[in-house]
């Protein structure tokens, strides 16, 4: 017989971890149903980042107020350095980190065994290799459906001591999207992002490195691992289906500029627990923050997109004359009249008029090539 009492989640990803953890502090009975063999099983234990200028709350406080414990890797980022397409350094820095590194993947110290280890400390129900249907489920978190942007990833060992956190601007390399090097405490990420032509997605992800390594001529090969992610953006008039909420990247909740979501998943599942708590419409809480942001998200990438190489170059030359990066990033992330202006033009000119897989239904979504196939998400496997 099924316990009406008790509340079913579908994934544990971020979104659907601190939706559970929230539950579990306020007493209830939670199930996480989870189809993998662990959490964050789509991940290679890379480095990722938790944004910290989109909203004015520090990342730091943020985690305290919705309940979350710190209890896996996290560093601040103060610093990096830029590339432009004609291959000039620069460097950014603010005293406020811009970000946090953390790492992602069923390795320990990740951000998912974090909150793994949170959501059973408070009695939470996780059960692995359990799909559950999002019919059944009180909360839907299962992931991105939908690639609006692709990413090839490596992650490796390197020396402790090796500290890199570079950026390469360059629609040549990279379109629509960049590549990155990270290296911090032992572990490096290089990444490659693009938001179109995903078919030639390796070709990217090949040349992008042979640049990296040009000015980092560094040993990849140390547990080596390759895996694929997915950005996954849209804007819709409900994030509820059959009135069952779906949080994070399965809603479309991701900055759609740099595709950056984990804070947003750690939100939305928030906000799904408390709808719960507290009897409330949980439409209704995240259009308290979200439409604007979204909106402002969407007009970001339209300039990041038609202003090309030469726009990128004003872009990392305004970057590195800041006083503080960090408040140079915030200045993109709030809204602007002329922002919200750009997105009502384009959403028309870039509708997707066919068949998506993004979820809720009713909902905007950018026109992509739904002929081309892209590398299913996940770890594969390195020759």
């Amino acid at each position: 017989m099924i316990n009406d009492d008790i509340i079913r989640i579908a994934g544990a990803g971020p979104s659907g971890l601190s939706a559970a953890i929230a539950l579990a502090r306020a007493g209830r009975k939670v199930e996480v149903h989870e189809s993998k063999a662990d959490v964050g099983a789509r991940f290679i234990g890379d480095l990722q980042v938790i944004e910290n200028a989109s909203d004015p709350e520090p990342v730091p406080a943020f985690l305290q107020r919705i309940g979350i414990e710190t209890n896996f890797y996290v560093r601040p980022g103060r610093r990096a350095t830029f590339y432009d397409a004609g291959g000039r350094a620069r460097t950014v820095s603010s005293e406020e980190p811009y970000c946090y590194f953390i790492h992602r993947g069923p390795i320990e110290g990740s951000l998912d065994r974090g909150l793994l280890a949170q959501a059973t400390a408070l009695g939470v129900d996780v059960r692995f290799r359990s799909r559950l249907d999002p019919a059944e489920a009180t909360i839907v978190a299962t992931g991105p459906a939908s690639p609006d942007g692709i990413a090839k990833e490596i992650t490796f060992a390197t020396d402790q001591s090796l500290e890199i956190v570079d950026v390469w601007f360059n629609h040549d390399l990279s379109p629509g999207g960049y590549s990155y090097l990270f290296a911090l405490d032992g572990r490096a990420t290089f990444g490659c992002a693009i938001v179109s032509d995903f078919k030639n997605i390796e070709d990217y992800f090949d040349h992008s490195l042979a640049v990296a390594l040009k000015v980092h001529p560094i040993d990849t090969s140390r547990e080596l691992r390759t895996g694929y992610s997915y950005m996954n953006f849209c804007i819709k008039e409900s994030a509820t289906l059959d009135g069952r909420p779906y949080v994070g990247e399965a809603g479309g909740f991701q900055d759609y500029l740099f595709g950056l979501g984990i804070r947003y998943a750690l939100t939305t599942g928030n906000l799904a627990a408390r709808s719960i708590l507290e009897s409330r419409d949980f439409d209704a809480l995240w259009k308290e923050q979200w439409p604007k942001k979204a909106e402002t998200s969407l007009a970001n990438r339209v300039l990041y997109e038609i202003a090309g190489n030469a726009g990128l170059r004003s872009f990392v030359k305004q970057a590195s004359s800041a006083r503080d990066f960090h408040a140079y990033l915030a200045s993109w992330h709030k809204p602007r009249w002329w922002k919200s202006a750009i997105a009502s033009i384009v959403r028309p000119l870039w509708r997707n008029e066919g068949r998506c897989l993004h979820k809720p239904a009713v909902h905007w979504c950018r026109s992509k090539d739904s002929q081309v196939k892209v590398p299913p998400l996940g770890p594969v496997e390195n020759e």
